[in-house]
């Protein structure tokens, strides 16, 4: 079973504990699985699908758990543009409707340089909170990590039915987010540089050979 989106892995909890009875129960141990994860691993990649309101030059996203958001694309059923963000009051707007072309954060707002002419389809990228929901089905953590975040859930579903595979289930789950956590360290190492004014500590002398090369 495909687990890439909120609706297949509450499918895949019910599915994995062999139970019936926990599926209206998923969102929950998903909720509680999320919180784990927002205090080990920090922000996650997400998208969320968003549509626009005719006549209106804003989208509301209060609905989701934004900490920066990151890039938005429109499209018309056709094509998608993406977007160009710009500080608030810093671009020309107007009261002709048409589909936006820029967008500016403003609270828990969208805000753009026109007002829509359709009901356009939005495609909001940002960094956030484990939060997956309806509005925003899917993040890279959950593509990436489909295992990880069953487990954590399920952890929560046997602590719900009592079920005494509690203990193989928080096993998986300590060793993925020890996996996890190895490899975003990782990553963050490779990614340092060397400031190359460090190369200059404790050279004493300019070198016409070796400090003017081109």
């Amino acid at each position: 079973m495909s687990i890439a989106n909120y609706t297949e892995l509450q499918a895949s909890i019910s599915d994995w504990m062999a139970r019936s009875d926990v599926s209206g129960k998923a969102v929950d141990f998903i909720t509680l699985a999320e919180a784990r994860l927002n205090r080990l691993l920090g922000v996650v990649g997400t998208t969320a699908t968003l549509t626009g309101v005719i006549g209106s030059a804003e989208l509301d996203i209060s609905a989701l758990s934004v900490q920066e958001p990151q890039n938005l694309y429109v499209g018309d059923g056709e094509s998608e543009l993406c977007m160009t963000p710009r500080a608030l009051g810093t671009y020309v707007t107007t009261t002709i409707e048409g589909r936006p072309t820029i967008w500016a954060l403003e609270g828990d707002k969208l805000k753009f340089d026109r007002p829509m002419e359709l009901a356009y389809s939005f495609r909001f990228v940002y960094l956030g909170r484990f939060a997956l929901s309806d509005a925003a089905p899917t993040n890279e953590f959950l593509t990436d990590n489909p295992d990880l975040y069953l487990a954590a859930a399920i952890v929560w579903g046997s602590a719900y039915t009592k079920d005494g595979a509690i203990t193989l289930w928080k096993s998986m789950l300590d060793e993925f987010v020890a996996e996890v956590s190895a490899e975003n360290a990782r990553k963050k190492r490779s990614q340092l540089t060397i400031d190359p004014a460090l190369g200059m500590i404790g050279r004493t002398r300019y070198s016409i050979r070796s400090d003017n090369l081109a």
